[in-house]
């Protein structure tokens, strides 16, 4: 079903704006775990589907407009209510409260869509003269409140113009795109000559390269390719002193990597108006897959942990869910209490306890083998029960679906929410015991953890928690229950972010993160870069506003 153009629903909807209705196995969960009914889950719950209208006018003068018209054409220009709602927001779930609430209380005062590098510059100077703020957004797929407007001005949209794919050279095995070019859109295109990107964040279908930079994001085969700032090799910035453009060396020694100044920047240092990145050889029929069944998530982690540190070879897609995060995925899919189901409990696998681990090798087939076989090898010492690949092969196909449960469980009240942190192993089980406690804290909560990223030193711990919204209070009541949730993952020894980015929602940690001599250090730079503070102001990573 397709939503009415033009409403909030529109614009907090994710993906193609489609409701898929939840599985019978999804209901069937929720109603149990939470004691609902159908007719609830069957509500529309701050439904939101009334046409957009703002009660705060754009604050620009018929000059300045025409200013900004002047530099990228009138139909580049946009001051109409919908286009300016559409930028006021990502998807951090506070955010989608107040959009549900149809609350837009900081929207930009115009959206531009540059057509190209020099138009930034000129965009650039005038904002300074103007002393507007100016926030670059890409596919708005932001979780951290990375692309709000508080200060309003200029909401810069790079995916509309600025999405081009400007060489692909074979010889160096490299692409260099422009930053508003969105995921499928390059991975189709280099498919086609044999190669891949490598990149596939969950948002992958609706983002952008230029948000994968800005972010500092992990994709799901990032355990065999890296994260995004493994990738990048050449940036163009345009910054309100001057253009930075570092060059595509494969390494080198030249004081700092100025590349990661800018990877992770989140839009308060400049925009970015080009990337080169890393392609790999692109053969999907080599890809060997392994699916596995551990008794508990201890020894899973453990296994991991091994398969990382043993240089045995290194999965693309590595992956554990935990008992929790398990049992869930059984049951949708039908699983608990078949025969299958049976027969691995009298091996000791019990239900509750027993954890589901993905691993997937890209490359040359006799490597991906190779790797497939000592990966069970290792498995298997470690009493994980070998179950074929199609499991895995499964999940990867409907790896983007899990994003639009999200919507109906709202509209039937449900806060649906993920956190993701990274942590190295001696801490891991026990952050993953304390958060998950902490979570569960709350009454009717339920809480799914899986690991998705790996490394030598450690891994990430990805949450994702359930439970019925405080109706009439949703946004103070989160806002509580989320600072708890981060307090104790930084009190356990965990990251403030391992791929969603810092944005405004984790400002408030970085500091006591990074001390105050790091947050000194990265305040001189925006200093230096943007001096009268113009860029995505209003405390994201931290920093000080100017305006």
């Amino acid at each position: 079903m397709s939503e009415q153009k033009n409403t909030y629903r529109s614009i907090f909807l994710w993906g193609d704006k489609k409701i898929r209705p939840l599985e019978e196995g999804v209901r069937a969960l929720v109603k149990e775990q939470f004691g609902l009914t159908e007719a609830d889950l069957d509500q529309k719950y701050l439904y939101s589907d009334d046409e957009v209208k703002l009660d705060i006018a754009p604050a620009l003068s018929e000059k300045q407009l025409n200013e900004l018209q002047t530099i990228c054409g009138n139909e580049n220009v946009k001051t109409d209510d919908y286009n300016r709602a559409l930028h006021a927001h990502g998807y951090f779930f506070g955010e989608l409260l107040k959009l549900r609430k149809e609350s837009i209380e900081t929207p930009p005062d115009v959206v531009v869509y540059p057509k190209d590098e020099q138009e930034i510059v000129q965009l650039l100077a005038f904002a300074e003269k103007e002393k507007l703020a100016i926030t670059p957004v890409g596919g708005r797929s932001s979780v951290t409140r990375g692309v709000e407007t508080p200060q309003g001005g200029i909401s810069l949209d790079l995916s509309e113009n600025l999405n081009r794919i400007l060489e692909v050279n074979e010889i160096n095995h490299t692409v260099t795109v422009e930053p508003g070019i969105m995921g499928p859109v390059l991975e189709k295109h280099l498919n086609k000559m044999g190669y891949t990107c490598g990149h596939f964040p969950q948002s992958f279908e609706y983002s952008t390269v230029g948000g994968w930079v800005a972010a500092r994001g992990a994709g799901q085969a990032s355990t065999g390719y890296g994260k995004i700032e493994d990738m990048v090799l050449a940036m163009h910035v345009v910054t309100p002193v001057g253009i930075i453009q570092t060059k595509d060396y494969p390494a080198s020694a030249e004081a700092w990597d100025l590349n990661k100044t800018f990877i992770g920047s989140e839009g308060c240092l400049g925009i970015i108006t080009q990337v080169t990145l890393k392609i790999r050889p692109y053969r999907p029929k080599n890809t060997a897959s392994a699916s596995f069944i551990f008794k508990d998530f201890e020894t899973a982690t453990l296994m991991m942990r091994k398969a990382m540190q043993s240089e045995i070879g290194v999965p693309h897609l590595f992956r554990i869910s935990d008992p929790v995060e398990t049992e869930t995925a059984f049951r949708i899919n039908g699983f608990v209490n078949s025969m299958s189901d049976k027969f691995l409990k009298t091996l000791g696998y019990k239900n509750n306890s027993r954890c589901l681990m993905f691993v997937s090798i890209e490359g040359d087939k006799n490597y991906t083998l190779l790797v497939k076989k000592r990966m069970k090898k290792l498995a298997k010492k470690h009493h994980g029960f070998y179950i074929g690949g199609s499991p895995t092969k499964k999940w990867l196909k409907q790896r983007y679906e899990s994003a639009y449960m999200r919507d109906p469980l709202m509209d039937a009240g449900i806060m649906t929410d993920t956190v993701e942190t990274a942590v190295p192993w001696d801490k891991l089980i026990p952050l993953w015991k304390a958060v998950r406690t902490y979570l569960e804290s709350r009454e009717k909560s339920y809480v799914m953890v899986h690991i998705s990223h790996v490394y030598e030193n450690g891994a990430n711990l990805y949450f994702t928690f359930l439970s019925p919204m405080k109706k009439g209070d949703e946004v103070e009541d989160y806002r509580v229950y989320h600072q708890g949730l981060i307090d104790t993952i930084h009190e356990n020894g965990g990251s403030l972010s391992h791929h969603h980015g810092i944005g405004r929602a984790l400002a408030p940690w970085m500091e006591n993160e990074m001390g105050s001599t790091a947050m000194g250090l990265m305040q001189a730079v925006k200093d230096h870069l943007d001096p009268k503070g113009i860029l995505n102001p209003g405390n994201t990573l931290g920093l000080r506003s100017k305006i």
